[in-house]
């Protein structure tokens, strides 16, 4: 159980994590910082910082449930999985083989240029490391959704990068 800390310790020690976190989810600097404030103002507020067993879990929590909050704030998630569930599948898949490596200022762009519904999934399964179930427990969607959502952003991502990477060739 970790010692209660004020504030300014815990955003010392939090904030660009949880920043980071957040950009990956929403993929815009100014909501991700407002969702960073938000969830250390939540822990600010919340009454019982002693019962925590880990605050670094419960911090990363409140940011990703703040980060999903933002993205149906802005009215493109609600309806993600509709528009998933209309769109065709890609008719090429990459191998891994094929995959080269990339820069991560090239990366980090195309995350953020990507669909929320995919850089949502990506995020959460890749930076996070929450597993296909975990993942639909947080978006209360179906596991073999997340699975789907999974494999066409990795896609869609690979295809940004491929595209970029012919484009400065």
């Amino acid at each position: 159980m970790e010692e209660t800390m004020d504030i300014r310790q815990v955003y010392d020690r939090h904030s660009r994590r949880l920043y980071n976190m957040s950009l990956r989810i929403v993929g815009d600097p100014s909501d991700a910082e407002e969702v960073m404030h938000d969830t250390l103002l939540k822990y600010h507020d919340f009454a019982r910082k002693k019962e925590l067993r880990e605050l670094s879990g419960w911090l990363s929590s409140v940011c990703i449930r703040k980060s999903i909050d933002k993205l149906r704030e802005r009215h493109r998630y609600r309806n993600f999985l509709e528009r998933c569930a209309r769109e065709e599948p890609p008719e090429t898949i990459c191998d891994s083989a094929e995959e080269a490596e990339y820069d991560i200022g090239r990366i980090k762009e195309a995350m953020a240029s990507l669909p929320d519904h995919y850089r949502l999934v990506l995020s959460l399964h890749l930076f996070e490391g929450y597993d296909y179930e975990e993942i639909a427990q947080i978006t209360s969607a179906k596991e073999s959704t997340i699975r789907t959502l999974y494999m066409r952003g990795r896609q869609k991502l690979a295809a940004m990068l491929k595209k970029t990477d012919n484009g400065q060739s």
